[in-house]
């Protein structure tokens, strides 16, 4: 069984289980403190499944699997029906689809880029997105397998993610200039004001 099959079990057992939230006036939080029922919930329900112990590469997925010795770190977003779009990750995320890599730096992603631009991605990096108190289907997709009409690019939260994901088959350069462009507007995003203040657009 590969990722996206795998993928597609979490989907329908989510869909047929009642999940417990964890009550909070805060949506962000109680997303946050309840992300842990869903994670619960999939390693309870998949035994023979390799889920790494809790905690590790946390600052990446909330969850991480390994099929056939790979290592497949899943980001757990739960969102409101009226969510518009929601944080789908930063330099970091770019930073492990290209490279593998894990924290960095704007600037040193940057050299990276310019110095050894990849010409297949090195991650996937894949979302598991629950809608809370809906009947809605959740969504298993990874980031480079998103619909450009279904990404919004902003300097502080760089990578947003629309309401029903949109699937779109990409080849593997294609993956990666999907991946360079997406970077390229959040670094244009993020300079915008100082070439305002310079009088440079």
């Amino acid at each position: 069984m590969n990722i996206k099959e795998l993928g597609e079990k979490f989907v329908t057992h989510l869909h047929n289980t009642e999940i417990n939230l964890t009550e909070n006036g805060d949506g962000r939080l109680e997303s946050l403190n309840s992300e842990d029922d869903i994670t619960d919930s999939l390693r309870e329900n998949f035994k023979d499944v390799n889920f790494l112990e809790k905690g590790h590469n946390r600052s990446f997925g909330d969850i991480d699997v390994e099929i056939d010795g790979v290592i497949y770190s899943i980001n757990v977003k739960m969102i409101d029906e009226t969510t518009g779009s929601y944080n789908g990750g930063g330099p970091k995320v770019f930073n492990y689809v290209l490279f593998g890599g894990k924290q960095t730096t704007w600037k040193n992603l940057v050299k990276r880029v310019i110095e050894n631009k990849p010409t297949t991605i090195h991650s996937e990096y894949f979302y598991l997105v629950y809608y809370k108190r809906s009947d809605k289907k959740p969504q298993f997709i990874s980031l480079t397998d998103i619909h450009r009409d279904s990404i919004v690019t902003n300097p502080t939260n760089p990578i947003q993610l629309k309401q029903n994901l949109k699937y779109i088959e990409r080849t593997e350069s294609e993956k990666v200039d999907f991946m360079i462009e997406l970077f390229n507007e959040v670094l244009y995003k993020r300079a915008e004001p100082y070439m305002l203040l310079q009088d440079m657009i």
